[in-house]
């Protein structure tokens, strides 16, 4: 232990004596961030069983024993140039009265980890500091506006200033004792554009030594503001997540210059400062009807009482008690009629009450939508989910949080339940903790039903969804019959079905079929939500479109065995009668997690490129798509997403059960090798034929867009 803090007090030293114009103390946390330079507040020093943090506020103090910034500009005099757009999309507003390390450490932040996907203009309010601030930025940025006032407006008066002479569409209020993280900006952008119902968009605030601050605010019937989350674990899933929120301390927020206008600014009611952001989205709600979104993503690092103290019997401080007799004076009413008293039992209720329905979704894993098509529809369900209002949260079964997937539904707005590295809450704590407030517990697979619902019962007014995917035991039922020597247990499988089916207030078949299926086995209380897809391309001149076009195409996920069997019955018993009429003709075999029966394959006429995130260019070259499954159950999903391209099919009667599909007319079918070699070679050569199916296929696909399965989903929800 003295041996390593002797090593951090060398290592100090040592940096002291190369930036001799410091003139406070030099943390050994802050050379270490200034070297690394990424997000590493949550990466803590364990000694001899100790966890020690670089960033501890405490230990982060200059001569005079005030707390100051990340102390950046003390290690160098690097000059820093801002490109000034005279059009920007976002003018940074941000108000100053001394501390001009913050700000300088601000505006390197700025700097470091500004947007290059958005154009902005920084504006720096100097309320009549005492210190050298301006001559400071001068001398060290460029490409910055620096406005004085005549005199000490306070916080308010500034911000309103500043918001006065930006030109961006967009206004961002950030405080100086700030240190922005990457993507902040773009994160805030790119949600409030997303959704035009989005009034006021804000991030999460970070203290120096890596603890939440706030994930979102709530404001209480008394008037009261509670930062959710603070001194939390910022890496828990419930703070994770975007969502509605009371309010967002304007530390870091932003809304369009317009609703500025409209609402006329903060309130100078608050002058000089405090409860004027709590004021704005009040406004931005109960006004202009528009939302006020929390975005997690969009990270700040905030030293939190820099400019104003902690005392609030004194200097600006107080005015935050004045402040808050203000508020509640000016909103009385509506905090009595639609928000809640200030008690622990009422943090959630707060939270959700901009949701009519609270829906958990349990699968066993978080939907990868663009590896397998069961993923896909699930992603697509949880998005319509979405834009009908409802809250939604996720549990995967594995509890791994699968990137980029977690991380796209938390965007979205869906709290997804996980373990992760930085986080350790017991997985069953979370799902607890969730269980009271649950409205449908939405439950995919017959194992996870059985898993979950004795968990879930502990809350009488959950309403069961089971939703079958597909029915496992058929598909199981099916491999057995078609090898003769497999044995698998599909009948108990079958019996863990019905009685998921028979406990859930409503079940979901996939297909007609599987439903009229799931009806002679006695269940009645049965709904079809097909596969979700949306039409990817534009009738265009046919001719050039046949012409232009050659080989076969094949897709799937090749963890499903009946994809597996499928390739190898293709390549091995029918691929070799159509290369006898077609030698040249190329297969390619797209798809997730290939297989060594799969890879064997690969040769000049084979193709497997592995798992492609953007489909579209095979879909568009190749001019026959084959599905030639043998055994299976439920909507496939392959057959959907060639008539999304417009690609005419060749496929098994199991390939296109379900879908309402006829032979000749938009699919060709065939399930032996003979007629399944026949139909590619016929299809390939003959245009006509391949402009009949490439026009039926439009009317198939029209019943499973997200427009026509969205009534059936809000429906299914509202009739529970």
């Amino acid at each position: 232990m003295r041996r390593a803090i002797s090593l951090l007090n060398r290592i100090k030293n040592k940096f002291h004596s190369k930036f001799s114009n410091h003139k406070g103390e030099l943390n050994i946390g802050l050379i270490f961030l200034y070297i690394f330079s990424k997000d590493i507040l949550n990466i803590p020093i364990r000694i001899k069983g100790k966890v020690f943090s670089l960033f501890k506020q405490n230990n982060v103090k200059s001569s005079a024993g005030n707390v100051v910034g990340l102390s950046l500009p003390l290690l160098n005099k690097k000059k820093y140039t801002f490109i000034n757009h005279k059009t920007p999309t976002v003018s940074i507003i941000i108000p100053i009265y001394n501390q001009i390390n913050y700000t300088i450490d601000c505006l390197i932040g700025l700097h470091k980890n500004i947007s290059k996907k958005y154009s902005f203009e920084i504006i720096i309010i100097n309320d009549q500091s005492t210190d050298n601030s301006v001559d400071v930025l001068y001398e060290r940025f460029s490409g910055i506006t620096i406005i004085t006032n005549e005199k000490n407006l306070g916080f308010v008066l500034s911000c309103n200033k500043g918001a006065s002479v930006a030109v961006g569409n967009y206004l961002c209020f950030l405080n100086n004792d700030t240190f922005i993280q990457p993507n902040w900006l773009e994160t805030l952008v790119d949600k409030i554009e997303s959704d035009h119902s989005i009034g006021l968009v804000g991030s999460m605030l970070i203290y120096p030594n890596g603890a939440l601050q706030e994930a979102g605010n709530i404001i209480w019937s008394n008037g009261e503001g509670w930062n959710f989350g603070r001194n939390g674990n910022r890496f828990s899933p419930k703070y994770n997540y975007c969502r509605q929120v009371d309010y967002i301390s304007g530390a870091s927020i932003l809304l369009s210059k317009e609703d500025f206008n409209v609402l006329n600014g903060f309130d100078t009611l608050f002058v000089p400062a405090y409860y004027e952001d709590t004021d704005l989205c009040m406004r931005i709600r109960h006004t202009l009807g528009k939302k006020v979104v929390y975005c997690p993503n969009s990270k700040i690092i905030h030293f939190e009482g820099i400019t104003s103290g902690k005392d609030l019997n004194s200097g600006v401080k107080k005015h935050q008690l004045i402040n808050k007799e203000a508020f509640l004076d000016k909103w009385k009413s509506i905090l009595n009629e639609f928000y809640f008293t200030n008690t622990p039992e009422n943090v959630l209720k707060s939270i959700q009450k901009y949701n009519p329905k609270h829906i958990l979704i349990i699968d066993s894993y978080v939907p990868c939508y663009n590896r397998e098509s069961g993923s896909n529809r699930l992603f697509q369900i949880i998005k319509i989910l979405k834009s009908l209002g409802y809250k939604i949260s996720f549990i995967p079964d594995n509890e791994n949080a699968e990137q980029p997937y977690t991380n796209e539904l938390q965007e979205m707005g869906v709290q997804v339940l996980y373990r992760q590295k930085y986080y350790y809450q017991n997985f069953n704590n979370q799902l607890s903790e969730l269980t009271p407030f649950i409205d449908v517990a939405w439950i995919c697979r017959p194992e996870l039903f059985e898993k979950y619902f004795p968990k879930l019962t502990k809350n009488k007014k959950i309403k069961f969804i089971y939703d079958t995917i597909d029915l496992h035991f058929l598909r199981l039922k099916r491999e057995s019959e078609l090898f003769s020597n497999k044995k698998n247990n599909w009948e108990a499988i079958k019996n863990m079905e019905i009685t998921s089916a028979s406990i859930a207030d409503v079940t979901l078949a996939i297909t007609p079929v599987d439903k009229n299926i799931l009806k002679d086995l006695g269940i009645d209380n049965v709904e079809v939500i097909p596969n979700i897809h949306s039409i990817k391309y534009v009738s265009a001149n046919s001719d050039d479109e046949f012409s232009n076009r050659s080989g076969l195409l094949f897709i799937g996920s090749y963890t499903h065995t009946p994809n597996v069997d499928a390739v190898i019955w293709l390549v091995e018993e029918i691929m070799p009668l159509v290369w006898n009429e077609i030698p040249n003709l190329t297969l390619t075999l797209l798809g997730s997690n290939p297989k060594i029966e799969v890879l064997k394959y690969q040769s000049d006429k084979i193709i497997i490129p592995g798992f492609i995130d953007d489909v579209s260019s095979y879909f568009n070259s190749n001019k026959v798509f084959v599905a030639p499954l043998r055994y299976g159950a439920g909507m496939k999903g392959k057959i959907g997403q060639s008539l999304e391209y417009g690609l005419p099919i060749v496929s098994t009667s199991i390939g296109v059960e379900g879908m309402n599909m006829a032979h000749e007319k938009n699919v060709l079918v065939g399930d032996s090798e003979i007629e399944f070699a026949t139909h590619i070679i016929r299809l390939y050569q003959d245009k006509a034929l391949w402009n009949t199916l490439r026009k039926g296929g439009e009317n198939v696909i029209h019943p499973y867009t997200s427009e026509s399965i969205q009534n059936k989903i809000k429906h299914l929800i509202e009739c529970l």
